[in-house]
């Protein structure tokens, strides 16, 4: 998380579910911006308080669950799901996000941050055409 109020609590929330459910969980402090956009056409959704789920999942046609108004203010694509930082409206979100009707309306979704020429586009574009499968892991080299 950011440095939000509560976010070291989440942050070992994480933690402790990908600790339990590791063969089908990851978290990570930073991907870096290649491997984050990369991975976005294996998620089923973005879920948190980043900027990141308002401003490029739609661009990847995928759904934002929104949490907390950290992003209050900010244009949204209909694949945000706004939600409060409760149980019980996060499950909401989660119903709705595997919804059939939403699922299907992902489809057709329009980035209200992406115009003719854009960035966010070209970066779309790119990765789209992209075989992603065998991305080359960088190797580390310790120097003493």
């Amino acid at each position: 998380t950011n440095a939000d109020t509560h976010g070291r609590i989440i942050n070992e929330m994480i933690d402790k579910y990908v600790s339990k459910n590791n063969s089908k969980s990851a978290a990570f402090t930073s991907m870096g911006q290649l491997l984050y956009f990369s991975t976005a056409k294996f998620v089923d959704a973005i879920v948190g308080n980043s900027s990141s789920g308002i401003v490029e999942a739609p661009s990847f046609n995928k759904g934002t669950i929104n949490i907390g108004d950290r992003q209050k203010g900010r244009i949204r694509a209909e694949s945000v799901i706004n939600c409060e930082p409760t149980k019980k409206s996060i499950e909401k979100a989660f119903k709705k996000m595997y919804s059939r009707d939403f699922q299907n309306s992902l489809k057709n979704i329009k980035n209200p941050y992406d115009s003719k020429g854009s960035v966010a586009l070209k970066i779309k574009n790119i990765i789209k055409t992209r075989d992603l499968d065998n991305i080359v892991k960088k190797k580390f080299y310790e120097i003493n």
